[in-house]
Protein backbone atom coordinates (compact mmCIF):
# COMPACT_ATOMS: atom_id res chain seq x y z
CA UNK A 1 0.00 0.00 0.00
CA UNK A 2 1.21 3.32 -1.01
CA UNK A 3 1.39 5.90 1.69
CA UNK A 4 2.53 9.81 2.30
CA UNK A 5 3.24 11.36 5.11
CA UNK A 6 3.11 15.41 5.41
CA UNK A 7 5.99 15.97 8.02
CA UNK A 8 9.05 13.88 8.77
CA UNK A 9 7.73 12.87 13.00
CA UNK A 10 5.46 10.68 13.74
CA UNK A 11 6.09 8.09 11.14
CA UNK A 12 5.19 4.33 12.12
CA UNK A 13 7.87 2.07 12.75
CA UNK A 14 6.80 0.25 9.36
CA UNK A 15 7.73 3.31 7.44
CA UNK A 16 11.08 3.68 8.98
CA UNK A 17 14.21 2.24 7.98
CA UNK A 18 13.62 2.83 4.18
CA UNK A 19 16.21 3.32 1.67
CA UNK A 20 15.30 7.01 0.75
CA UNK A 21 15.75 8.92 -2.77
CA UNK A 22 16.25 12.88 -1.38
CA UNK A 23 15.54 15.92 -3.71
CA UNK A 24 12.61 18.19 -4.99
CA UNK A 25 11.28 15.71 -7.44
CA UNK A 26 9.02 18.48 -9.34
CA UNK A 27 8.24 16.38 -12.82
CA UNK A 28 10.10 13.15 -11.73
CA UNK A 29 11.62 13.12 -14.90
CA UNK A 30 14.44 10.90 -16.09
CA UNK A 31 17.07 12.26 -13.79
CA UNK A 32 14.50 11.66 -10.96
CA UNK A 33 14.10 8.28 -11.87
CA UNK A 34 18.17 7.45 -12.27
CA UNK A 35 17.79 8.47 -8.29
CA UNK A 36 14.96 6.31 -7.60
CA UNK A 37 16.04 3.58 -9.44
CA UNK A 38 18.95 3.37 -7.29
CA UNK A 39 17.67 3.74 -4.08
CA UNK A 40 15.18 0.95 -5.51
CA UNK A 41 18.04 -1.22 -6.18
CA UNK A 42 19.71 -0.94 -2.70
CA UNK A 43 15.87 -1.61 -1.55
CA UNK A 44 15.29 -4.64 -3.21
CA UNK A 45 18.86 -6.03 -1.99
CA UNK A 46 18.38 -5.28 1.43
CA UNK A 47 14.61 -5.96 2.04
CA UNK A 48 14.29 -2.43 3.18
CA UNK A 49 10.92 -0.32 2.10
CA UNK A 50 11.61 2.25 -0.65
CA UNK A 51 10.89 6.06 -0.14
CA UNK A 52 10.98 8.93 -1.32
CA UNK A 53 11.53 12.45 0.49
CA UNK A 54 10.56 15.71 -0.67
CA UNK A 55 10.04 19.47 0.36
CA UNK A 56 6.72 20.69 0.30
CA UNK A 57 6.12 23.45 -0.63
CA UNK A 58 8.93 23.67 -3.36
CA UNK A 59 11.92 25.69 -2.01
CA UNK A 60 11.29 28.09 -4.67
CA UNK A 61 7.81 28.78 -3.57
CA UNK A 62 8.90 29.27 0.34
CA UNK A 63 11.58 32.04 -0.96
CA UNK A 64 9.76 33.81 -3.87
CA UNK A 65 6.03 33.35 -2.64
CA UNK A 66 5.02 35.84 -5.94
CA UNK A 67 6.73 34.25 -8.47
CA UNK A 68 4.27 33.05 -11.55
CA UNK A 69 3.18 29.46 -11.47
CA UNK A 70 6.06 27.13 -12.27
CA UNK A 71 4.68 23.10 -10.96
CA UNK A 72 5.52 20.26 -13.66
CA UNK A 73 3.06 18.35 -11.30
CA UNK A 74 0.03 18.01 -9.00
CA UNK A 75 0.88 16.06 -5.45
CA UNK A 76 -1.90 13.79 -7.08
CA UNK A 77 -0.64 13.30 -9.96
CA UNK A 78 2.65 12.05 -8.23
CA UNK A 79 1.20 9.73 -5.94
CA UNK A 80 -0.21 7.91 -9.07
CA UNK A 81 3.40 7.63 -10.43
CA UNK A 82 5.44 6.78 -7.91
CA UNK A 83 4.20 3.05 -6.93
CA UNK A 84 4.87 2.45 -10.43
CA UNK A 85 8.56 3.42 -9.59
CA UNK A 86 8.84 1.17 -6.34
CA UNK A 87 8.32 3.48 -3.86
CA UNK A 88 5.55 2.47 -1.28
CA UNK A 89 5.85 5.71 0.97
CA UNK A 90 6.10 9.44 0.10
CA UNK A 91 7.47 11.64 2.63
CA UNK A 92 6.84 15.49 2.17
CA UNK A 93 9.13 17.48 4.03
CA UNK A 94 7.28 21.08 5.02
CA UNK A 95 9.28 23.52 4.09
CA UNK A 96 9.08 26.56 6.46
CA UNK A 97 11.30 28.55 8.42
CA UNK A 98 12.27 26.29 10.98
CA UNK A 99 13.69 24.21 8.38
CA UNK A 100 15.11 26.78 6.03
CA UNK A 101 17.40 27.68 9.50
CA UNK A 102 18.47 23.79 9.89
CA UNK A 103 22.06 24.08 8.86
CA UNK A 104 23.17 20.75 7.36
CA UNK A 105 24.25 18.84 10.37
CA UNK A 106 20.65 19.47 12.13
CA UNK A 107 18.79 18.71 8.38
CA UNK A 108 20.45 15.23 8.59
CA UNK A 109 19.68 14.76 12.68
CA UNK A 110 16.54 15.99 12.91
CA UNK A 111 14.59 15.32 9.71
CA UNK A 112 16.45 12.19 8.05
CA UNK A 113 18.10 10.36 10.95
CA UNK A 114 15.33 10.72 13.77
CA UNK A 115 12.68 11.87 11.68
CA UNK A 116 12.48 8.95 8.88
CA UNK A 117 14.75 7.13 10.83
CA UNK A 118 16.41 6.68 7.35
CA UNK A 119 19.28 3.29 6.59
CA UNK A 120 20.20 4.31 3.51
CA UNK A 121 19.67 7.69 1.76
CA UNK A 122 20.38 7.94 -2.48
CA UNK A 123 20.72 12.32 -4.12
CA UNK A 124 21.69 13.42 -7.56
CA UNK A 125 25.59 14.33 -7.49
CA UNK A 126 24.91 18.05 -6.96
CA UNK A 127 22.37 17.92 -4.01
CA UNK A 128 22.93 21.08 -1.99
CA UNK A 129 20.84 21.28 1.52
CA UNK A 130 20.95 23.25 4.67
CA UNK A 131 20.67 26.95 5.23
CA UNK A 132 21.83 29.04 2.52
CA UNK A 133 22.68 25.55 0.77
CA UNK A 134 25.83 25.19 3.36
CA UNK A 135 25.64 21.46 3.20
CA UNK A 136 26.50 18.97 -0.13
CA UNK A 137 27.18 15.60 -1.05
CA UNK A 138 30.44 15.31 0.51
CA UNK A 139 28.71 16.74 3.78
CA UNK A 140 26.19 14.00 3.26
CA UNK A 141 29.35 11.77 3.41
CA UNK A 142 30.60 12.91 6.67
CA UNK A 143 27.18 12.63 7.93
CA UNK A 144 26.08 9.59 6.85
CA UNK A 145 29.28 7.72 8.27
CA UNK A 146 28.74 9.22 11.11
CA UNK A 147 24.88 8.19 11.54
CA UNK A 148 26.03 4.20 9.98
CA UNK A 149 24.08 5.24 7.20
CA UNK A 150 24.75 4.37 3.58
CA UNK A 151 24.67 7.06 0.84
CA UNK A 152 24.36 6.73 -3.26
CA UNK A 153 25.10 9.35 -5.41
CA UNK A 154 23.62 9.91 -8.91
CA UNK A 155 25.30 11.35 -11.62
CA UNK A 156 23.10 14.03 -13.98
CA UNK A 157 21.72 11.92 -17.04
CA UNK A 158 21.01 13.52 -20.56
CA UNK A 159 20.54 12.57 -23.79
CA UNK A 160 23.97 13.63 -24.94
CA UNK A 161 26.47 16.10 -24.06
CA UNK A 162 25.29 18.46 -26.25
CA UNK A 163 22.24 18.91 -24.35
CA UNK A 164 22.87 18.76 -21.18
CA UNK A 165 21.28 16.89 -18.20
CA UNK A 166 17.60 16.08 -18.11
CA UNK A 167 16.36 18.76 -15.51
CA UNK A 168 13.15 20.88 -14.55
CA UNK A 169 14.28 23.38 -16.00
CA UNK A 170 14.57 22.07 -19.50
CA UNK A 171 11.05 20.89 -19.19
CA UNK A 172 9.67 24.38 -17.93
CA UNK A 173 11.81 26.26 -20.90
CA UNK A 174 10.50 23.54 -23.44
CA UNK A 175 6.59 23.78 -22.28
CA UNK A 176 6.38 27.87 -21.90
CA UNK A 177 7.98 27.44 -25.55
CA UNK A 178 5.19 25.19 -26.65
CA UNK A 179 7.57 22.10 -27.27
CA UNK A 180 5.38 19.70 -25.24
CA UNK A 181 6.93 16.74 -27.34
CA UNK A 182 10.39 17.57 -25.95
CA UNK A 183 8.97 18.04 -22.64
CA UNK A 184 7.50 14.75 -23.19
CA UNK A 185 10.68 12.92 -23.85
CA UNK A 186 12.99 14.77 -20.62
CA UNK A 187 9.76 13.72 -18.16
CA UNK A 188 9.39 9.85 -19.86
CA UNK A 189 5.91 10.58 -20.56
CA UNK A 190 3.08 13.24 -21.70
CA UNK A 191 2.59 16.43 -19.77
CA UNK A 192 0.32 16.45 -17.38
CA UNK A 193 -2.28 19.24 -15.67
CA UNK A 194 -5.05 18.12 -13.57
CA UNK A 195 -8.11 19.84 -11.61
CA UNK A 196 -11.73 19.82 -11.41
CA UNK A 197 -13.82 20.80 -14.53
CA UNK A 198 -15.69 23.91 -13.68
CA UNK A 199 -18.35 26.01 -15.77
CA UNK A 200 -16.91 28.57 -18.41
CA UNK A 201 -18.95 31.16 -20.24
CA UNK A 202 -20.53 28.06 -22.16
CA UNK A 203 -19.44 30.44 -25.69
CA UNK A 204 -17.83 27.35 -27.07
CA UNK A 205 -21.17 25.30 -26.66
CA UNK A 206 -23.03 27.82 -28.50
CA UNK A 207 -20.93 27.41 -31.67
CA UNK A 208 -20.47 23.33 -31.44
CA UNK A 209 -17.57 23.33 -29.61
CA UNK A 210 -18.67 22.48 -26.02
CA UNK A 211 -15.32 22.88 -23.48
CA UNK A 212 -14.44 21.91 -20.51
CA UNK A 213 -12.68 24.25 -17.97
CA UNK A 214 -10.01 23.45 -16.04
CA UNK A 215 -8.39 26.05 -13.51
CA UNK A 216 -4.59 25.51 -13.87
CA UNK A 217 -3.77 26.38 -10.24
CA UNK A 218 0.41 26.52 -9.60
CA UNK A 219 1.11 24.64 -12.60
CA UNK A 220 3.43 26.36 -15.19
CA UNK A 221 1.24 27.90 -18.07
CA UNK A 222 2.46 26.83 -21.71
CA UNK A 223 2.68 28.65 -24.28
CA UNK A 224 -0.75 30.06 -25.47
CA UNK A 225 -2.13 28.26 -28.17
CA UNK A 226 -4.32 25.25 -29.39
CA UNK A 227 -3.17 21.70 -28.41
CA UNK A 228 -3.87 17.85 -29.10
CA UNK A 229 -4.24 16.47 -25.86
CA UNK A 230 -5.84 13.78 -24.15
CA UNK A 231 -8.10 13.79 -21.50
CA UNK A 232 -9.13 11.22 -18.29
CA UNK A 233 -11.80 11.85 -15.99
CA UNK A 234 -12.33 10.30 -12.88
CA UNK A 235 -15.13 8.18 -13.35
CA UNK A 236 -13.68 6.70 -16.37
CA UNK A 237 -10.22 5.14 -16.83
CA UNK A 238 -9.78 5.65 -20.60
CA UNK A 239 -8.05 8.56 -22.44
CA UNK A 240 -9.90 10.52 -25.14
CA UNK A 241 -8.46 12.33 -27.62
CA UNK A 242 -9.52 16.21 -27.51
CA UNK A 243 -8.10 19.59 -28.45
CA UNK A 244 -7.06 22.00 -25.55
CA UNK A 245 -7.06 26.10 -25.90
CA UNK A 246 -4.77 27.86 -23.65
CA UNK A 247 -4.34 31.38 -23.02
CA UNK A 248 -6.72 34.16 -22.45
CA UNK A 249 -9.50 34.29 -25.06
CA UNK A 250 -8.64 37.23 -26.59
CA UNK A 251 -11.66 37.38 -29.60
CA UNK A 252 -14.44 37.35 -26.52
CA UNK A 253 -12.24 39.46 -24.58
CA UNK A 254 -11.10 37.17 -22.20
CA UNK A 255 -8.35 38.07 -19.58
CA UNK A 256 -7.77 35.45 -17.13
CA UNK A 257 -5.21 32.18 -18.36
CA UNK A 258 -7.12 29.25 -18.38
CA UNK A 259 -7.43 25.97 -20.17
CA UNK A 260 -10.35 24.87 -22.29
CA UNK A 261 -10.87 21.24 -23.66
CA UNK A 262 -13.25 20.05 -26.20
CA UNK A 263 -13.06 16.55 -26.48
CA UNK A 264 -13.66 14.73 -29.47
CA UNK A 265 -17.02 12.89 -30.20
CA UNK A 266 -17.79 13.32 -26.74
CA UNK A 267 -21.22 14.34 -25.18
CA UNK A 268 -21.46 13.81 -21.45
CA UNK A 269 -22.19 16.19 -18.74
CA UNK A 270 -18.49 15.69 -16.52
CA UNK A 271 -18.89 18.97 -14.33
CA UNK A 272 -17.25 18.67 -10.93
CA UNK A 273 -15.08 15.83 -11.87
CA UNK A 274 -11.62 15.61 -11.68
CA UNK A 275 -10.12 15.62 -15.07
CA UNK A 276 -6.51 14.75 -16.55
CA UNK A 277 -5.15 16.48 -19.33
CA UNK A 278 -1.63 15.20 -21.00
CA UNK A 279 -0.79 17.20 -23.73
CA UNK A 280 0.60 15.81 -27.18
CA UNK A 281 1.43 17.96 -29.73
CA UNK A 282 1.16 22.20 -30.46
CA UNK A 283 -1.56 23.01 -33.36
CA UNK A 284 -0.72 27.04 -33.49
CA UNK A 285 -0.55 30.11 -31.73
CA UNK A 286 -3.54 31.65 -30.00
CA UNK A 287 -4.48 33.88 -32.70
CA UNK A 288 -7.57 37.19 -31.93
CA UNK A 289 -10.05 37.01 -34.94
CA UNK A 290 -12.09 39.58 -35.80
CA UNK A 291 -15.52 37.24 -35.19
CA UNK A 292 -16.51 35.05 -33.32
CA UNK A 293 -17.85 33.52 -36.81
CA UNK A 294 -13.97 33.52 -38.32
CA UNK A 295 -12.75 31.87 -34.99
CA UNK A 296 -15.16 28.79 -35.17
CA UNK A 297 -13.76 28.36 -38.87
CA UNK A 298 -10.42 28.14 -37.33
CA UNK A 299 -11.75 25.66 -34.78
CA UNK A 300 -13.50 23.44 -36.85
CA UNK A 301 -9.48 23.13 -38.81
CA UNK A 302 -8.09 22.05 -35.58
CA UNK A 303 -10.36 19.72 -34.68
CA UNK A 304 -10.17 18.18 -38.43
CA UNK A 305 -6.01 18.44 -37.59
CA UNK A 306 -6.75 16.65 -34.62
CA UNK A 307 -8.69 14.00 -35.74
CA UNK A 308 -5.34 13.42 -37.97
CA UNK A 309 -2.97 13.09 -35.58
CA UNK A 310 -5.25 10.99 -33.42
CA UNK A 311 -6.26 8.60 -36.49
CA UNK A 312 -9.91 9.21 -36.07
Amino acid sequence: MFTVYRNYTGIKPEHRGAVVALGNFDGLHRGHQAVIAQAKSIADNTGARLGLAMFSPHPKRFFRPDSPPFSLMSARIRADILPGLGVSVCYEIPFDAALRDMNDTEFFEQVLHRGLGISHLVVGEDFGFGKNRCGDVDSLRRLCRAHGTGLGTVAPVGLHELYGKFGSTEIRDAIRNGNVFHAAHVLSRPWTVDGVVTHGDRIGRTIGYPTANIAYGDHIRPKKGIYCVEVRLSDDPDWYPAVASSGIRPTVGGTEERLEVHILDFDRDIYGQHADVRFRSFIRPEEKFDTVGAMQKQIARDVLGARAVFSI
